[in-house]
């Protein structure tokens, strides 16, 4: 992680060493990672110099940027669809699986460009379901089929080649997204399969004596570096003090929003767990830094609305996280708003609880509030 924070800051580019951990954690937890943020943060960048930085870049093509058109209202541009003389034209996602299939050791990476300028859940489903159906099968990772025979018609060249095509263990995506008048929202359905990374926090200063003039030579890694190394829970068990730590957490944060009615199940139990599990053990964050991520990433994202029930669950959740007892009478007083943004700067799970107080404040402000800025 070093080497890949002092790359890509030599490209004269700056990203904060946690981010860039963050975002391999996320990648390594599931490669499907969603980039939200204000235009011009620098999302799709990111995932380019990431991927120089280990390897894959446009010349190689292993780094691909796709930029997603509003008009795309199903899978054919992903997956692929037969022209009119009836011969099957392979889609974005096939080409790229097709090409990581046949080196399954290097790491390639596609990134959706402005992801939600059209209905994710329309052309990205099926992509969603394939990654659900991962499992290892001679120490690979793998899914099931991209394509049925059906989707080939007659092509039998096309089948012979696309047939077999799944989503291999070394295909990266990664969405990048806006949220404004001009792009769709999230269901939750999407939000469950991914980590979602803020790029939001904005500093203009620029201090040019910190510049790295000496450009570093991107390295070669294998694919082992971000392999997922846990698909189910149960391949935890030599992990489990930290598991069982994780859990035990969980379950508080589920009791509260199982009494709304937004709670979450078993799939995003496990997420958190191996990402949680992946930081401790090669040190990369604290227990309590991992946790709070998690809970930004993928917790919150789903907490929104207008029904007063919102306010309740957002003050429960502080409640929680810095063990103190604060009430929501259907009104909160301005005074006590600065007190606990002022205890979130010293709490354990400071990201989380500044998102909280920003949900918090839009609630109070406009009788509405979402995770999205």
């Amino acid at each position: 992680m070093q080497y890949i924070y002092k790359y890509i800051t030599s490209k004269g580019f700056y990203y904060t060493k946690d981010l860039i951990t963050n975002f391999y954690l996320s990648l390594k937890t599931k490669p499907f990672v969603i980039l939200s943020g204000i235009s011009g943060t620098g999302k799709s960048k990111i995932v380019e110099l990431f991927a120089q930085a280990v390897g894959a870049n446009r010349d190689n093509q292993r780094f691909k940027l796709v930029p997603v058109r509003p008009d795309w209202s199903d899978a054919t541009d992903l997956l692929g669809y037969r022209n009119i003389e009836n011969k099957f034209v392979p889609g974005i996602i096939i080409d790229a699986a097709y090409e990581a299939m046949k080196n399954i050791d290097k790491p390639y990476f596609l990134c959706l460009d402005e992801m939600n300028l059209a209905r994710v859940e329309y052309y990205f489903s099926d992509i969603l379901s394939s990654m659900e159906t991962r499992n290892i099968k001679d120490d690979e990772i793998i899914t099931q089929r991209l394509l049925s025979r059906a989707q080939f018609g007659k092509d039998e060249r096309a089948y012979d080649k696309y047939g077999d095509v799944y989503i291999p263990q070394n295909l990266y995506i990664v969405g990048t997204v806006n949220m404004d008048e001009t792009t769709f929202p999230f269901s939750k359905k999407v939000l469950d399969r991914a980590n979602t990374i803020e790029f939001n926090k904005v500093d203009l200063r620029y201090n040019f004596e910190e510049v790295e003039f000496n450009e570093l030579a991107p390295k070669n890694y294998h694919n082992d570096f971000l392999k997922s190394e846990y698909l189910k829970i149960s391949s935890c068990k030599d992990e489990k003090d930290t598991a069982t730590k994780v859990i035990d957490k969980l379950i508080e944060i589920n009791n509260i929003l199982e009494k709304y009615q937004q709670h979450f199940a078993y799939r995003v139990r496990d997420e958190i767990v191996f990402y949680i599990i992946y930081a401790v053990k090669n040190s990369l964050f604290s227990f309590n830094k991992a946790m709070d991520y998690s809970i930004v990433q993928k917790i919150l994202p789903k907490i929104g609305g207008s029904s007063p029930e919102v306010l309740d669950i957002l003050v429960e959740l502080f409640n929680n996280l810095n063990n103190t007892k604060y009430k929501n009478d259907g009104y909160i007083e301005d005074a006590m708003l600065k007190t606990m943004e002022n205890q979130c700067l010293s709490s354990e799970y400071i990201l989380s609880s500044e998102k909280i107080m920003y949900m918090i404040r839009r609630f109070l402000r406009d009788g509405f509030t979402t995770f999205w800025q």
